[in-house]
């Protein structure tokens, strides 16, 4: 019984990899796990889309695929899809109709321009991670705005894309419990639409985002954050005056940030009133 396939890019498959997938895969009725990570294969055949107890698909570092079936939709059990393709847009008619979809991983789609579309529907999404496409120049709160079970959201790189928008997404109320900032040249202040999970952001970690110079000072609304984790942000000199108010805070994280981590030692730094409330702080 057919319930997992894995297809490792080693000499063995070169000559499979080669040719692409035959369509007779769409015969494994009951495969749930694919992976075809790292793999040199183009295209998938439209027969993948009869795959309907399909759960995880894994397309990852497959730097020549050109795009996914246009029936990819038909997959209504699938999960987690992890992709890497050369297409541009990620449209409504596609990915758009994977209800089922709760995580989404999209790893050095280096065409990608937009993804907002395909991401409206996507009622059941509750982690997303958008790695290193750097054509992608959408506003972040538009693709986010229709996600509503969104729990995860984790963005590196990715140098084109708008965090702010002009709308007003304050009062668009927002599930994320889990945020990650990594290597965004481009956020020099937090974006506002973060307030609309005030009370369910748990998790918040910013790294390697070198020109951020301040936090906000409405991060005391962020009244459910547990771990605050501040790394490699030289230009971030100073704590918001309002962080005594966040009483769920458990954890702070600040390393390799010189100023901020003197302005945080314990009982002397500037800072330390700020903070002295909570049970778990680390500074290089």
């Amino acid at each position: 019984m057919h319930r997992k396939i894995q297809l490792p890019a080693d000499a063995r498959f070169e000559e499979f990899i080669f040719w692409g997938v035959p369509t007779s895969i769409g015969n494994l009725k009951l495969l749930r796990y694919l992976d075809l990570s790292r793999s040199v294969i183009k295209k998938l055949p439209n027969s993948v889309c009869k795959l309907r107890n399909l759960q995880f698909l894994n397309l990852l570092e497959c730097a020549k695929l050109e795009g996914l079936p246009k029936n990819i939709g038909n997959l209504i059990s699938l999960r987690a899809l992890l992709l890497t393709t050369k297409q541009e847009i990620l449209s409504k008619e596609g990915i758009g109709r994977l209800k089922s979809l709760r995580l989404l991983m999209l790893f050095r789609c280096e065409n990608l321009k937009s993804l907002a579309e395909g991401m409206q529907h996507l009622s059941a999404l509750r982690t997303l991670m958008i790695v290193a496409c750097d054509s992608l120049e959408e506003s972040l709160p538009h693709i986010l705005r229709n996600l509503t079970a969104l729990q995860n959201l984790s963005i590196f790189g990715c140098e084109k894309l708008i965090l702010e928008s002009d709308e007003d997404m304050q009062s668009v109320k927002l599930s994320v419990r889990s945020l990650v900032f990594h290597s965004i040249s481009q956020l020099v202040t937090f974006p506002q639409w973060i307030q609309g999970a005030a009370s369910t952001l748990q998790q918040l970690r910013i790294e390697d985002c070198h020109d951020l110079v301040a936090l906000p000072e409405w991060l005391q609304n962020l009244t459910s954050l547990q771990r605050l984790q501040i790394f490699k942000c030289p230009d971030l000199c100073a704590l918001p005056e309002g962080m005594h108010r966040l009483t769920a805070l458990r954890e702070l994280e600040i390393e390799h940030c010189r100023d901020l981590s003197r302005r945080c030692q314990r009982e002397s730094g500037e800072d330390w009133p700020k903070i002295a409330h909570v049970p778990n702080i680390t500074l290089d």
